[in-house]
């Protein structure tokens, strides 16, 4: 694993294209339908950036689901930052932000794994690996006509500290 130094601090406007540029690369995980989404929900969701240098390598945003839980709506990292901690340290600035907002439960909604496909594979031992627990699946929920998959909505408990 190479060594990289970034920052991470809260995502403005001035970001969203370098963020939109970013996930638009990764295209085993979002297709356009998704982007789109992301679009909109930029403009209304929170959030934080890691940077190296001037270069935006990953984001994670967010959204109040009600007064004690949040949904992370967001989270990409540059292809070539994969397993270098940019996903994790996002977490951790965006766990503690909710933390001392006094939100005790985080969100997030992937694809089940009744798909069998490897990046989504990654993508739910990520959060498996920080905490997160299946909460829910939701079938036939993305896609549509032959071609429909499960949703799967993971929970991470903000009152343990074990998401470092």
């Amino acid at each position: 694993m190479a060594l990289i130094a970034f920052t991470i601090r809260p995502f403005n406007g001035s970001d969203r294209d370098s963020m939109l540029t970013l996930a638009r690369s990764l295209d085993e995980w979002l297709n356009e339908e998704g982007l789109t989404q992301m679009e909109r929900d930029l403009a209304h969701h929170g959030g934080f950036v890691a940077v190296d240098r001037d270069r935006v390598i990953g984001f994670v945003t967010w959204r109040r689901i009600d007064p004690q839980s949040a949904d992370l709506s967001w989270l990409a990292v540059v292809r070539e930052h994969h397993r270098n901690g940019v996903g994790t340290a996002l977490l951790h600035a965006l766990t503690e932000r909710l933390r001392s907002d006094g939100i005790q439960r985080l969100e997030v909604s992937t694809v089940a794994d009744s798909l069998d496909y490897e990046p989504y594979t990654r993508t739910r031992a990520f959060y498996r690996a920080r905490g997160f627990q299946d909460f829910r699946v939701d079938r036939d929920f993305f896609g549509d006509g032959d071609d429909r998959y499960d949703r799967l909505t993971m929970q991470l408990d903000l009152s343990a500290r074990d998401t470092e």
